[in-house]
């Protein structure tokens, strides 16, 4: 009888061990879920402080953009107004010769890197100012002249023998010119 009293305990003691691993296992999960709610939770707070510095630096920066462009906005209305008025002229004088084109193309350019040398050379903020303006205008210049090279190739399509060769010569007349308006136009 002394081996009917052993077994009986055997399996209580496997059940009492089974029962200490799963309260073990369970403590673990509990202890390690606390711990990702913590990081998730510092996370959080991370990412909220970084939005928060972030829209504060999107203010701070649009603060300055706006400071910055009342000063700009009145010089580019002025440049925009002249250029309209030079391409008014352009329109009506669309039949310059590409010779007379190119001197004037290279005139604008002479113009907008005196301009240009007027702006570093420049001290006081008024001078640098009137000194940008001048390079505006130049550059403004130039890009009216390679409209009007542009304008006089396109306008000798109609009084070539035919539209295809009109268009082959303003073909070779435009391709002529963007060597020389390609900086202009780019910059």
């Amino acid at each position: 009888m002394s081996d009917t009293q052993q077994e009986p305990a055997h399996p209580a003691r496997k059940w009492i061990i089974a029962t200490v691993v799963l309260a073990v296992v369970a403590v673990g999960l509990g202890i390690w879920a606390f711990t990702l709610q913590s990081d998730i939770e510092d996370k959080d707070a991370q990412i909220a402080a970084q939005q928060q510095q972030l829209e504060e630096q999107q203010q701070s920066v649009a603060g300055q953009v706006q400071e910055a462009a009342g000063g700009v906005a009145d010089d580019a209305q002025q440049a925009l107004s002249d250029l309209a008025q030079e391409i008014e002229q352009v329109q009506g004088t669309a039949d310059a010769t590409q010779a007379e084109t190119q001197a004037a193309i290279d005139q604008a350019e002479q113009a907008a890197a005196d301009a240009r040398a007027k702006v570093e050379s420049a001290s006081g903020e008024v001078a640098q100012v009137q000194a940008e303006a001048d390079e505006a205008k130049a550059q403004a210049e130039a890009a009216v002249a390679c409209a009007r090279g542009y304008l006089s190739a396109l306008a000798g399509i109609p009084d070539a023998a035919s539209i295809e060769d009109g268009v082959t010569q303003a073909q070779s007349d435009i391709e002529a010119l963007s060597g020389s308006c390609a900086e202009t136009l780019g910059s």
